[in-house]
């Protein structure tokens, strides 16, 4: 059963994957001929962040492109698969685009970092390419766009739950955009307690040599200060998510027309 849903989102999904990648391709070729004309090539790099800041995105855009899909056909109404499966398929062939799409990015990284480091065109610690550092990135990125991938399933999932009651349904965008502005809030005023600031600072983690350091590119310059991570917020999220994607599978249980 499971492997079939995963079939068949893959096949739902692969013009749209072909599509996006060879987009990545075609803005990397735009940052390599603006380069080439002005004669400098650290002009590339802008390029690359855009196509690795719109990771972010990819994920979330994946996963709603598969959902819309199955809204056409309303598949789930007829599936004796439940939602965890369902919804399950759905986020593993979207993160599965999102990363054989990170990868492409770090190969063109990689390859644009071997180039202008020798020249001098931009500046990194000890002249070296950062690889910790771009792990890391690719950490955050696929971080927020898991952030926003489950956020968007729940809220997709209460959108259309809400057809069941008449009296609200014109009103359902306001119901999801209180519904996360509500969590939201909940989470600035427990982070401001003292007691929570103090426990999720008892366990930390240090990621990289304490101080500054900076890299630069052309104008633009980024930075890390101390190298500390803490923990606890982590572990905490991971397990909110987790319970937010099993509410979105349990409303789909449901078996809520959408």
């Amino acid at each position: 059963m499971f492997p079939g849903l995963l079939r068949k989102d893959f096949l739902l999904i692969k013009n749209y994957a072909w599509l996006w990648l060879i987009l990545v391709l075609a803005v990397y070729g735009c940052g390599l001929a603006v380069a080439a004309y002005y004669g400098e090539f650290f002009l590339v790099f802008p390029f690359l962040f855009f196509i690795y800041f719109f990771h972010v995105a990819l994920l979330p855009i994946t996963e709603m492109i598969l959902l819309k899909a199955e809204e056409k056909g309303q598949y789930w109404l007829h599936s004796t698969a439940g939602g965890v499966k369902l919804l399950l398929s759905k986020i593993l062939v979207s993160l599965f685009l999102f990363i054989i799409s990170l990868i492409l990015a770090d190969v063109l990284a990689l390859i644009s970092l071997n180039i202008a480091l020798p020249q001098g065109f931009i500046n990194t610690p000890e002249g070296e390419i950062p690889y910790k550092e771009g792990f890391l990135l690719n950490i955050g990125l696929t971080a927020g766009a898991l952030y926003f991938t489950i956020w968007g399933l729940f809220l997709w999932a209460v959108y259309h739950s809400l057809n069941a009651y008449p009296f609200i349904k014109k009103i359902r965008w306001g119901v999801v955009i209180a519904v996360y502005l509500f969590f939201q809030w909940i989470t600035a005023k427990l982070l401001q307690i003292p007691f929570i600031q103090k426990w999720f600072a008892s366990w930390t983690v240090n990621i990289s040599e304490s101080g500054t350091r900076a890299w630069g590119i052309g104008g633009m310059h980024f930075s890390i200060e101390n190298g500390d991570i803490q923990i606890w917020p982590i572990i905490l999220s991971i397990l909110f998510h987790i319970a937010l994607f099993l509410a979105a599978a349990w409303l789909l249980n449901r078996k809520v027309e959408v």
